[in-house]
């Protein structure tokens, strides 16, 4: 690997060389600038910038003065396009000595600086008088060691502004010159240092023999290496223990004291000579002071300069001044054992005898590792006897790990040492400064320095340096801060076992499953206080409840915002499904996060997600959480459960103060309204009651006098008990100042007053209502109604599905059918139902006939998931109908449980198949008889203990017999002579399936249904076999017709599409050219009026759905019309199209 970096370099040289050119002095400079230890980085970089800059560098060393440095800061172009942005180039040119490079990057270090790129070349020069260079060699040079080094610093830096530059060169210049006197003064200041020592040797009385000893060992310890000299100075003595000063000696200043301004100590936040508390030391009796400095060194190594003072004496013992050094502990000194280093070795021998332990036993052992991992600094300052007190409770750290504080103050009252042992697992950069903050405020200081160590076992020790700048050090109480660090170094989960704990007889069940169980994002956010509610609501969660919401405001929050906290067993809940919903509230989402919660179930982890989300009222106005909070979370649930819509009405919940059921009946009103052809959509409908919402309170609390079965009034306390509310609800409608407004509130008014029956008040075996509403309304007092109006009718509610049943007559038939109409499919029944008023006549009494609308079906699912879930909007259908319909037990009338009738007696209800529902038949009958209804399978005609009606095709064969009289009549057999027909409808369909099946002649050229047309403009000889195979699918659609059958210039098309390729027409244009081509018959299979007569508006027809398609019967060209299903044909476009010639009866003839 050497080899291979060497060869590199060699490259990189060779090619900056050249991009210097020949005869380029600083091509002398290349292999000395860029050799192997500054190649990392570079190859990415052209050799043209690196050529720049070494003939910039030759540039700056060509000149330099004799015996100073010389610095400049230049800017530097980028280079490689992009790989190395503009810089600034700090450029260093020195005679070689120690500390330079430590000393300047220690300056940029405390600056922030970056480095990019440093090079620091050391060569051996030759210059002129005037400092000019001549030669220059590398240190192969045979005479290299002859004191002509000189050192050349190039640090790359981000580009710095100019008054910035100028300012970091006169700094490190600064710095730079620092170092060079304490270079030169190096071998004086050991002078310094040996003088002092002979002179405590031969002082009278000085200190004790040992002590002595040790002090004078500890000297010549010093020299070896253990102790970077930075600076000197004598002083002398002047005045007594009280009043004592130190004058400093005239030119006694080496290395960084030789400037006499330069002092070390501090008193409060003046550095001085003397001290207070210096000066009581001073006239101690050790001949020595061992202490920080309150100076920072800018030579070598950033950190407070150690302070050894040794004192010097008069002849007759007394103190006669102090030779002081300052300067940095080697890094020998702190990784060499203290019983190698004289007066630290004399502690340690103090400790351990006193400690009485013995040296070979496991106590000896601990306490000796105790001493030797001590903090060095603080092993040279503090007290035998602090010592042993602070290693004793150290030791018994390692039987019982806990925190612990050690304090102690600086002997001369400048800072306070804290020797701190926290759990290691609690120990991180945000424990670290809440206990610094902590340790501040207790001692009226700052954090100078601190120190972390991590040993073996179950606690980190960091040691703190509290610096003080004014007054006495307060006495801390040390037990004290403990506990305030125990507090600090608790943790989030040690704050919830305490709250668990307050959960008596569950608390260590609820530990087991929770104590892990929150994300650290989770408890950053909230106290443990708050998850202990958290976890209430996640134990409300399970298979049956998947979902919790909770709102709740915290202190200080405005009126008008709360926040709403959503647990979710399992995968998170989409943004755009439960924002909607909140907004639908009547709230805006301000903010939200969300967390993961992981408990321990019976079954192992589940993943609980929680988002919290911070609400406020849209309109600003302040909520009484306490008032609304339990119907807020009723409304959210049942809206994600799929119990409720997401609209505008849920509004009420707040303004009206409604649950979610009561806002769910005005709902159920509203769509009502929209049957009824009401011109206001849903959300002018909502925000109508919203505006008005005490008289919405009022026509709920309405609709529980007429319908609460549980209150237990007597029609007459009823009525009474109405009163007053009428009389309100008629006071707030003359107050309405506008006449929509007034006109809708008046028919929601109605409409509770037309209603006779409901099932809202009804409830399963688990006490549980429903989300779907059935009502039983007296259709002849709803003063919205359309005529003709129904005896009675039944409309039905819920997320899934819309329905109405009409019936004429207590005693009526008809059948139920699924409707696509979403506007008016009443409309479409009530048209229906006309036509069976005649057909049935001849039956029974009268007619009837019901359609449901499901809501929820598959958008991009198959037929079966389509028809899966027409079969459960059936169901919800029928069973709502058979709700609130009266039973007949033992020849007796009973009446529906919980509900309150307006109505007599009226057990008879019967349903039939019609489009969609042929095979249903069985699914109804099965319901009646859950419901032990007295029809039993009569209930629903057809089906497994009756006929198909598809199957048996009795309304196509019948239409069937009507298209073949037309033909006869034109002397033409339809059953033996191909025919031309187009029609409406799809062969999955009763009418118009079983009619396309019933002549092998039928040439099919086009069809239509509410889905895709059929083009086929010459029918082949398959199309029969063809049709009857999408005949036999179930859930068949024109576009399971096999397009290779097909003939050219066919195919089918979606009527979504926006034009189609054969014609270059829409959809709706080529569905006229259909209903206007030149036929033979013209079928009508399916749901719609497609024909009106000239004379008729699409208004008067009453088919929304289809005004975009409808002809005049004057355009009709086919010869015939078989109208298998009803209303394909208005009764006065039939007169229209039998006046000019077609062939056509009344509807009720042919269905």
């Amino acid at each position: 690997m050497a080899l291979d970096a060497e060869t590199a370099a060699g490259g990189l040289i060779r090619k900056v060389q050249k991009a210097l050119g020949k005869g380029s002095q600083a091509a002398l400079l290349a292999p000395l600038l860029y050799a192997r230890d500054g190649l990392t980085g570079l190859e990415s970089l052209p050799a043209d910038w690196l050529a720049a800059n070494a003939r910039e560098a030759f540039a700056f060393i060509a000149d330099k003065p004799k015996g100073r440095h010389k610095i400049r800061v230049r800017r530097m172009p980028a280079g490689g396009k992009g790989a190395l942005p503009e810089g600034s180039v700090v450029e260093i040119l020195n005679d070689d000595m120690p500390f330079l490079v430590d000393s300047v990057l220690g300056e940029l270090q405390a600056r922030s600086l970056a480095v990019r790129f440093l090079f620091h070349p050391i060569f051996k020069t030759q210059r002129d008088k005037a400092g000019r260079l001549q030669t220059i060699a590398g240190a192969g040079d045979e005479k290299w060691g002859d004191g002509r080094q000189e050192s050349y610093i190039a640090i790359h830096l981000r580009a710095l502004p100019d008054a910035e530059a100028r300012d970091l060169a006169a700094t490190i210049s600064d710095i730079l010159a620092e170092v060079r006197v304490v270079v030169e003064d190096w071998s004086p200041m050991l002078q310094r240092l040996e003088s002092a020592t002979r002179q405590l040797e031969t002082a009278p009385a000085a200190a004790a023999g040992d002590l002595l000893h040790e002090t004078t060992a500890f000297l010549a310890w010093l020299e070896q290496a253990y102790f970077t000299f930075l600076g000197a100075r004598s002083f002398e003595l002047t005045g007594d223990a009280d009043t004592g000063d130190l004058s400093s000696v005239d030119g006694s200043g080496l290395g960084v004291l030789r400037d006499a301004g330069v002092q070390v100590l501090r008193r409060g936040s003046e550095l001085v000579a003397m001290t207070p508390e210096v000066r009581r030391f001073f006239f101690a009796p050790s001949p020595l002071i061992i202490t920080k400095a309150n100076v920072v060194s800018r030579v070598h190594r950033r950190a407070h300069m150690d302070y050894i003072g040794v004192k010097t004496y008069h002849g007759d013992g007394k103190p006669k001044g102090e030779v002081r050094f300052v300067g940095l502990f080697t890094s020998q000194a702190y990784v060499s054992p203290p019983s190698q280093i004289p007066l630290l070795r004399h502690k340690v021998a103090t400790v351990l005898a006193a400690s009485r332990y013995p040296a070979a036993s496991h106590a000896g052992k601990a306490l000796l590792n105790v001493l030797d991992t001590f903090p060095r600094d603080e092993l040279f300052q503090i007290g035998t006897k602090e010592l042993q007190a602070w290693s004793e409770g150290i030791l018994d750290l390692e039987t019982r790990p806990r925190v612990r504080l050690f304090t102690r103050i600086d002997r001369f009252d400048r800072f306070v040492s804290a020797l701190l042992y926290v759990p290691r697992d609690r120990y991180n950069t945000r424990v670290r400064e809440r206990i610094g903050a902590l340790l501040c405020a207790a001692y009226d200081g700052r954090i100078a320095a601190f120190y972390p160590y991590f040993p073996e076992g179950p606690l980190v020790r960091v040691q703190f340096i509290v610096a003080r700048f004014a007054g006495p050090t307060p006495q801390a109480d040390v037990a004290e801060l403990e506990r305030g660090v125990v507090e600090i170094v608790r943790t989030w989960e040690d704050r919830l076992a305490d709250a668990i704990c307050t959960q008596e007889g569950r608390a260590e069940a609820l530990q087991a499953k929770y104590g892990t169980a929150f994300s650290a994002g989770y408890a950053e956010t909230f106290p443990a206080e708050r998850a202990l509610e958290d976890i209430k609501r996640i134990e409300r969660l399970g298979a049956g409840h998947p979902l919790v919401i909770d709102f709740y405001r915290v202190p200080g929050m405005p009126a008008n915002r709360i926040h709403a906290a959503v647990y979710s067993l399992g995968a998170p809940i989409r943004l755009s499904e439960r924002v909607p919903v909140l907004e639908n509230l009547g709230f805006a989402a301000v903010d939200e996060r969300s967390y993961h919660i992981r408990p321990r179930f019976e079954d192992g982890e589940r993943d609980v997600t929680l988002h919290d989300m911070v609400l406020e009222t849209v309109d600003g106005t302040p909520i009484e959480l306490e008032r609304h909070d339990k119907r807020l979370e009723g409304c959210f649930l049942a809206v994600l459960r799929g119990d409720a819509d997401n609209d505008g009405f849920n509004r009420l919940i707040v303004s009206a103060g409604t649950e979610w059921r009561e806002a769910a009946v005005l709902r159920a009103y509203a769509a009502y309204l929209r049957q009824l052809g009401s011109p206001f959509g849903l959300r002018y409908l909502a925000d109508t009651l919203n505006r008005h919402a005490a008289l919405a309170r009022d026509l709920v609390e309405l609709f529980h006098l007429r319908f609460d079965p549980h209150r237990g009034l007597s029609p007459t306390e009823r009525q009474a008990a109405e009163a007053p509310i009428r009389q309100r609800i008629e006071g707030a409608l003359a107050a309405v100042p506008s006449l929509d407004e007034d006109r809708i509130l008046r028919q929601f008014h109605n409409l509770v007053d037309a209603t006779v029956r409901t099932n809202f008040y009804q409830s399963d075996a688990h006490g549980q209502r429903s989300a779907t509403l059935s009502f039983k309304l007296d259709s002849k007092a709803v003063e919205a109604a359309p005529q003709p109006r129904p005896v009675r009718e039944i409309w039905v509610y819920s997320p899934r599905v819309e329905a109405i049943h009409l019936r004429f007559a207590p005693i009526a038939r008809g059948g139920i059918r699924w409707s696509d109409r979403v506007q008016d499919f009443r409309t479409e029944i009530l048209g229906l139902v006309r036509a069976q008023l005649v057909k049935n006549a001849v039956i029974v009494p009268s007619g009837a006939k019901g359609g449901f609308l499901p809501k929820q079906l598959p958008r991009t699912g198959g037929r079966e998931e389509i028809q899966k879930e027409g079969v459960t909007a059936y169901r919800i259908f029928i069973s709502a109908l058979l709700d609130i319909t009266d039973n007949i037990k033992d020849g007796k009338v009973i009446p529906p449980r919980h509900v309150v009738r307006h109505d007599g007696d009226d057990p008879y209800l019967v349903v039939a198949a019609d489009k969609g529902t042929a095979t249903f038949s069985d699914i109804a009958n099965d319901i009646s008889a859950e419901h032990d209804f007295w029809l039993g399978d009569a209930f629903a005609s057809g089906g497994s203990a009756g006929y198909d009606h598809k199957g048996m095709a009795i309304t196509a064969r019948g239409a069937w017999e009507c298209v073949k009289r037309h033909f006869l009549e034109m002397d033409i057999d339809i059953q033996r002579q191909p025919f031309r027909v187009v029609g409406v409808g799809d062969m999955s369909g009763d009418v118009f399936g079983n009619g396309m099946l019933l002549s092998e002649h039928i040439q099919l050229v086009a069809a239509f249904d509410h889905r895709d047309i059929f083009i086929d403009p010459n029918p082949g000889a398959g199309g029969l076999a063809e049709r009857k195979r999408l005949f036999d699918l179930p859930r068949s659609s024109w576009q399971d017709y096999d397009k290779a059958k097909i003939s050219k210039g066919g195919g089918v098309f979606s009527r979504s599409a926006k034009s189609i390729l054969l014609s270059a027409e829409t959809p709706t244009e080529l569905i006229h050219a259909i209903l206007k081509c030149k036929t033979d018959l013209l079928w009508f299979g399916g749901i719609g009026t497609y024909l009106r007569a000239s004379t008729e508006t699409d208004a008067e027809v009453g088919d929304r759905a289809n005004d975009a398609l409808r002809i005049t019967a004057a355009e009709v060209r086919a010869k015939v019309i078989g109208e298998g299903a009803n209303l394909g044909v208005t009764q006065r476009a039939r007169i229209e199209f039998a006046a000019r010639g077609g062939r056509i009866n009344t509807d009720f003839i042919d269905n």
